[in-house]
Parts: structure tokens; sequence; C-alpha cells
């Protein structure tokens, strides 16, 4: 399969979740820094898990 390069404009979590439509995966960073304590999610991570129709992989940033 190849590779392709895309720079959508929007808001990230919509952008994500439409070009997760047709992926076997996604793959997002995180940094950890959520909202409240003992939140490792950012508001993208938690919001693409909501709409991605496909699995979601987090990978913390170092």
């Amino acid at each position: 399969m190849p590779l392709t390069h895309e720079v959508p404009v929007g808001h990230p979590v919509e952008e994500l979740a439409r070009a997760a439509e047709h992926a076997l995966a996604v793959v997002v960073g995180r940094r950890g820094n959520g909202g409240y304590l003992g939140m490792r999610l950012g508001s993208v991570v938690h919001g693409l898990l909501h709409r991605a129709q496909c699995p979601v992989v987090t990978v913390p940033v170092r």
C-alpha cells in the first residue's frame, strides 16, 4: 500500500476521524498533560477515540 501525505485544514478531531474512515488504525501522539489530575489523554485523542471507525493507537511523547 502506498504512503500518502496530506495537510488537511479544520478541526483536528474531525479531520483525523475523516482521514481514518478507511484506515486499519490511526496512530496519534500524546503528551499526557490532561485537563485534570489523572487524565492522561488530551482533547484531540479523547475526541478521536469517540469518532474514529478504526482502532486508535496512542504513543506517548518523551
